[in-house]
């Protein structure tokens, strides 16, 4: 049997150490047709490890009914990353977070009686004990342990456990991790368990990794000291971040700090895991919501509304943070498999610590010498690193170092020019063992490849003099410029000197190199690089042939025929025939199998000149009186989120919109749909709030695990509390929006939930019923801080009271009825009148010669979904009913494997607002989306 040990330097296999190079691939958020195409990408780009994360959701949507079939072929796409020759990560859960719907965690979990996320509770660690049995049943035979000897070398337990009580701690905090981890133990967990919770917890015989981007030496340093007996993996680093909707797209990281950031990692020692490498798209109603930042309680230990600056939208949508249906995150690998900003730098330095992987691996962990930090006005940081295969030496400029060439002073008191070129990073090799054929003395230029056991590949800036010394002696170079590479046999080994832009033209082969592509194609072909006239093959004996290249030609983008469209009349109407009775408002998770929209159909008593409000609904809610709408109301640009007058009565329609659940933070587990009934409200008004000292609140009636909080350091603490009456025996519904501080929410003493400007989206709303919550008489308000309250006046909109003064649908019997796309026989020519409700679209486009992929530009749509052949390619939110621009997504991905090449396609759109589609465009190319 195969033997997975560590120390602290690297993975052993066998006795043999190896150094992963490691980037996340989401196999749920790409067709499976495309699965091998994106690992091959990886591997090209230098990676030889496949990190992706197993979505509970997905795979056990039904309580107790598995699915690991088509896209959830989980062992399919492990099989496919042995088959490529690399190593696979596998993070099973329970919990993945990923921006992915609910973290991960099936929406039926909530309805189990006394659940509670992520903590060592009864009916949480009996799910999550199910599906870890399910998910190993399907991987264990695929780990490097196992006779077929898989590529599964690690496994991750959990993600990003952040939450911290003092000693002695109430015992269940750790214990929830180690239960975790005795149940991958328990069905077959052969390799090492990692935890990604930055030290905020640790479970012994566990390796414990790092996330970030920032401070990654000194971090790194950290890590070794308090770890000195595990590997130094940085398991989450992201060059950029998702999208949310009604919010500017982010900034991502600049591919020159990106290799930096890479090469930082690299000379401390430490291994790493692009996160994602490719993100890919966020298909049918896949798509999480955020807290407004990526691994909150890694980046921002004080989560205060102040920290997230204007984190709450200026669109008025207040805490929203749904992530978009592009997944691209300014990944190397772009949304539609093109190559993105980053991935020539990614390239270029995975490449080097994959190929020379056998030197990393031996470095001694253990000497760190003193350096300078690479930021500020200060010349070039060194970094030197020594083992039993060779030293690494990392040469670094702070941003805006204008340096471009230093004199590096050897141990034999040899001095070699280095020259950075427009680059901030450059790496060398000293004293280094070329795979038992040589030792590589020396070098100014930058190692890149081996390949074959005969040839080295060497890169630098155009027009430098290099010096490449093996087995002492020495062989002057000058690195190339325009586009031949300069090939030279010395030493009976072949030495190839490429410039920079030629290494980001490179493609390695098994016994050779490739100089002009832009990557290998499925049967292992070079593609070609646009801006290049010729290639040239490299063969490891020194054999160069060229070959013209032809002009990359631009395909032609389909045409769209006429559009024809299916009016949604008889639901809005609720006259459908596929409405079928309900006892009672229900979450779409009690109605079981519900994604997206559901129509809701019940009696709607007049509010006289009061509003109305559905304190139990989530996230939008289009309600419809005799078919024309009256209201949007929810979260999100273009929903209101107070109570409103509405101008309908009797027989009402609600079509209701779920947005995606929480991806992480306080409120996992939070109901979708219409589970309440609408009130009429008025505006219970509350006096100033008194501020008293004190306690830290004890969170154990409300839950345990609460990301981000550290209880061990809070300090001092306040309370704000209000007295109020109900008027008669009616609920008071409590509304609390982008409040500044945490605080645990009590009402007459009894804590009935939890709020926080980050970890909850800055908002919750309370139902407090006479006889439950609330008495008839006098109560108290009590929300108990976690600090210090900051003395400024509590502004009216962030905490109110509504007195609901009636229940307005519960007078008549409520249905309920599937969102499904209509038959073709539905459909028929549009007219030429404006319509604004809501309606189904439907156009077709002629068989593609060759898939490639294709975007659909949706000018002049609202909000809505997209299908393509049946699939659901996922949501659209370009305006809301005004025509206010949403953004920040423009077009969107209709992967290629889902296009028809013997037949023409079906374009289906639902728009929530009736836009016409006429203005909609297809576009070929491979290029991320805007």
């Amino acid at each position: 049997m195969v033997t997975v040990s560590y120390d602290g330097q690297s993975l052993i296999i066998d006795g043999r150490r190896i150094w992963l190079v490691s980037g996340s691939i989401h196999y749920a958020r790409i067709p499976r047709d495309l699965w091998r195409r994106r690992i091959r990408a990886a591997r090209q780009a230098g990676l030889n490890c496949i990190d992706t994360s197993v979505c509970w959701n997905l795979h056990e949507p039904t309580r107790k009914k598995f699915n690991f079939k088509g896209d959830a072929d989980l062992a399919a796409f492990i099989k496919l990353v042995g088959e490529e020759g690399m190593y696979c990560i596998l993070r099973p859960g329970p919990f993945i977070d990923a921006h992915w719907d609910g973290g991960g965690l099936p929406d039926w979990l909530a309805l189990a009686e006394g659940v509670r996320m992520r903590e060592s509770n009864g009916p949480f660690l009996e799910a999550s004990a199910r599906f870890l049995g399910a998910v190993m049943d399907q991987v264990k035979s695929l780990q490097v342990t196992s006779s077929k000897r898989g590529p599964i070398v690690l496994m991750q337990a959990e993600h990003q456990w952040c939450c911290r009580y003092p000693n002695p701690n109430p015992g269940r905090i750790p214990d929830y991790l180690r239960e975790i981890t005795r149940y991958l133990r328990e069905n077959g967990c052969a390799v090492p368990v990692l935890m990604s919770n930055n030290l905020w917890q640790s479970v012994d015989t566990t390796i414990d990794t790092w996330s970030g981007q920032d401070h990654l030496a000194a971090d790194l340093r950290q890590l070794r000291v308090v770890r000195p007996e595990s590997p130094r993996l940085v398991i989450g680093y992201r060059s950029g971040t998702c999208d949310h909707w009604g919010e500017k797209s982010r900034p991502n990281r600049d591919p020159a700090q990106v290799e930096v950031d890479l090469g930082m990692i690299l000379a401390s020692g430490a291994q790493y895991n692009l996160e994602p490498f490719h993100g890919g798209t966020n298909l049918g109603f896949t798509a999480g919501r955020s807290v407004g930042v990526d691994d909150p309680a890694m980046n921002m230990s004080d989560a205060t509304a102040e920290a997230v600056g204007s984190g709450f939208s200026d669109n008025g949508a207040s805490g929203s943070w749904f992530v978009t249906t592009s997944y691209d995150c300014g990944a190397p690998l772009s949304e539609g498999g093109g190559r993105g900003a980053t991935y020539d730098a990614v390239k270029r330095i995975s490449t080097f610590a994959n190929e020379f992987g056998e030197v990393f691996a031996h470095l001694d962990p253990d000497p760190t010498h003193v350096t300078i930090m690479p930021s500020g006005d200060h010349p070039v940081s060194v970094f030197h690193q020594r083992g039993a295969q060779g030293q690494v030496v990392f040469l670094m400029k702070a941003e805006g170092d204008r340096t471009r060439d230093v004199e590096m002073l050897l141990q034999n008191g040899l001095t070699i020019p280095v020259s950075f070129g427009r680059d901030r990073l450059a790496w060398l090799l000293l004293e280094s063992n070329l795979g038992g054929v040589a030792e590589l003395t020396y070098t100014n230029l930058r190692p890149w490849a081996w390949i074959g056991k005969r040839m080295l590949v060497l890169f630098g800036p155009s027009g430098t003099k290099g010096l490449v010394c093996i087995n002492g002696a020495v062989l002057p170079v000058t690195v190339p410029s325009g586009q031949k590479p300069v090939v030279q046999s010395f030493e009976d080994i072949t030495i190839a000197v490429l410039n920079e832009a030629q290494v980001d033209a490179a493609e390695r082969l098994d016994d050779g190199l490739i100089v002009g592509g832009a990557g290998l194609d499925d049967e292992d072909k070079p593609l070609p690089r646009a801006g290049w006239s010729s290639m040239a093959q490299i063969s490891s004996d020194g054999g160069v042939r060229h070959r013209k290249i032809a002009p990359v030609r631009k395909g032609t983008s389909p045409r769209l025929t006429q559009w024809s469209v299916a009016s949604t009349t008889p639901w809005r109407a609720g006259a459908a025939k596929q409405f079928k009775k309900i006892s009672e408002p229900s979450s779409f998770a009690e109605l079981a199998g519900v994604e997206g929209y559901g129509w809701f159909r019940f009696n709607l008593e007049s509010a006289g000149r009061e509003k109305v409000l559905f304190p139990a609904c989530a996230d939008r809610i289009h309600l419809f009186g005799e078919h024309e709408r009256a209201a949007v109301l929810g979260v999100g640009p273009g929903a209101a989120d107070d109570p409103a007058n509405l101008n309908i009565e009797g027989s009402t329609v609600a079509l209701v919109d779920n947005l995606g659940r929480f991806s992480q933070g306080w409120s996992l587990g939070e109901r979708k749909g219409l589970w309440g009934h609408g009130y009429a409200v008025k505006t219970l008004r509350l006096a100033r709030a008194k501020v008293v000292d004190s306690e830290i609140p004890d969170l154990g009636a409300v839950g345990g695990f609460f990301l981000g909080l550290d209880f061990a350091r809070q300090g001092p603490a306040q309370a704000l509390v209000w007295k109020f009456k109900p008027s008669g025996r009616n609920p008071i519904v409590l509304d609390i929006k982008d409040l500044a501080h945490r605080a645990l929410v009590l009402v007459n003493r009894e804590p009935i939930g939890m709020v926080d400007p980050l970890y909850t989206g800055g908002r919750a709303r309370f139902l407090l019923e006479v006889g439950a919550q609330i008495t008839g008489g006098q109560n108290e308000l009590r929300l108990s801080l976690f600090d210090e309250y900051d003395g400024a006046a509590l502004h009216p909109s962030r905490l109110r009271m509504f007195q609901c003064t009636a229940n307005l649908t519960d007078g008549a019997p409520w249905a309920y009825a599937p969102w499904t796309i209509p038959p073709a026989s539905a459909f028929e020519p549009i007219g030429t009148a404006p319509d604004t409700a809501p309606r189904w679209f439907r156009s077709t486009f002629a068989a593609v010669d060759a898939p490639r992929p294709l975007w659909l530009d949706l000018t002049g749509m609202s909000k809505g979904q997209i299908f393509i052949n049946g699939h659901n390619a996922g949501r659209y939110f370009l305006t809301t009913s005004t025509g206010k621009k949403v953004g920040p997504q423009q077009r969107y991905y209709l992967p290629e494997s889902w296009l028809r090449t013997d037949e023409a396609n079906d374009l289906v759109l639902f728009d929530e607002h009736g836009r016409s589609p006429k203005r909609c465009r297809l576009l070929q190319t491979d290029q991320q989306s805007t």
